[in-house]
C-alpha cells in the first residue's frame, strides 16, 4: 500500500528507516544532552502531560543537516500526502519521563473554523507529523497509541467520544527501534503509554503544514520553527521554503 493510500485509510503510514544511523545517534545525544541538562523542560511549550512534557527543539547542530529535513523519501510521502505548498510547522521532542501514566485521547493542533459549524471530515490532510523515536520504544517504556481510521472522524460536527473511538476503530501502537519513523495525520485521535522503565522515551515530533495552516496549540504560546539567521543561510536554496515560518525568515517591510 502507498503512504497516500495508509495515510487516507489509517490515518498513519510506516516508514522505516529514513535516515542515516549515525545522524539519528547525534540527534537523540543533542536531545539527551538538553533534557539532562533541564534546557527543555525549562523551555517546554508543556510541561506536565500525564507525566510527559514538549519542548521545541531548534534548528542546528544535527537537526540541520539536510539529510533531515530535506530527506527525499520522507518529500516524496509527504507531497503525495499534502500536495506541493507545504512548510515546516514545528520541530518538537515530547519525552515521557519515568513513571509517566497514560495519556488522555486527544488529536493535535484541532482546526479553528469557528463561524463553520458544517461537517468537515471530508477536508484533505492539513498537516501530518513525522515520528522519530530517540531510542527503542517498547511495550514498556511508552509507546504512542493510534486509533486507526479516527482521523475520518475527528472534525465531524460532533466527534465521537472516547469510548467510541475505542470500539469503533483498531489500537495501533508505534513501537519501533530507535530511528524507525512513522507519519500521521494531524486528525488522528491518540494517546501516549506508560512509562514503567526507569530512563526517560524520548520521541521527536517534526511537523509539516499546508503554508496556510497554523497549529494553535504552538502559535499562542512559541515559534515552532526556531532557526537563527546564519543557520537558515546555511540552508540548501531549494529547501529554504520549507522555513517559511520561522521569525528569522521574514522579510524586512519597514525599517
Amino acid at each position: 500500500m502507498t503512504v497516500r493510500a495508509a495515510m487516507a485509510r489509517d490515518g498513519f503510514a510506516t516508514l522505516g528507516r529514513l535516515f542515516p544511523g549515525p545522524l539519528v545517534r547525534k540527534m537523540a545525544r543533542d536531545v539527551r544532552r538538553r533534557h539532562d541538562s533541564g534546557e527543555l523542560r525549562a523551555r517546554a511549550l508543556v510541561r506536565d502531560v500525564a507525566g510527559r512534557y514538549a519542548a521545541v527543539v531548534p534548528f542546528e547542530g544535527p537537526f540541520l543537516d539536510p539529510r533531515f529535513y530535506g530527506n527525499a523519501r520522507l518529500h516524496a510521502a509527504l507531497g503525495s500526502v499534502l500536495g506541493r505548498d507545504y512548510c515546516i510547522g514545528s520541530l518538537e521532542t515530547v519525552i515521557a519521563e519515568p513513571g509517566a501514566y497514560r495519556q488522555h485521547l486527544h488529536i493535535d493542533g484541532p482546526i479553528r473554523f469557528a463561524p463553520y459549524r458544517g461537517d468537515l471530515s471530508r477536508l484533505p490532510p492539513y498537516a501530518a507529523t513525522l515520528y522519530v523515536p530517540l531510542c527503542d520504544v517498547t511495550e514498556e517504556n511508552g509507546p504512542t497509541a493510534l486509533w486507526a481510521g479516527s482521523h475520518k472522524t475527528a472534525l465531524l460536527p460532533r466527534p465521537p467520544g472516547d469510548a467510541a473511538i475505542r470500539r469503533r476503530f483498531r489500537e495501533v501502537r508505534m513501537a519501533g527501534r530507535l530511528g524507525e519513523a512513522f507519519l500521521f495525520d494531524y486528525r488522528i485521535f491518540h494517546r501516549g503509554m506508560p512509562n514503567h522503565t526507569r530512563e526517560p522515551r524520548p520521541i521527536l515530533a517534526l511537523v509539516f503544514t499546508r503554508s496556510w495552516y497554523r497549529d494553535p496549540n504552538i502559535a499562542e504560546v512559541s515559534h515552532g520553527v526556531q532557526i537563527g539567521a546564519r543557520a537558515l543561510a546555511k540552508v540548501p536554496e531549494r529547501l529554504r521554503r520549507l522555513f517559511m515560518l520561522a521569525p528569522a525568515a521574514r522579510r524586512t517591510v519597514w525599517r
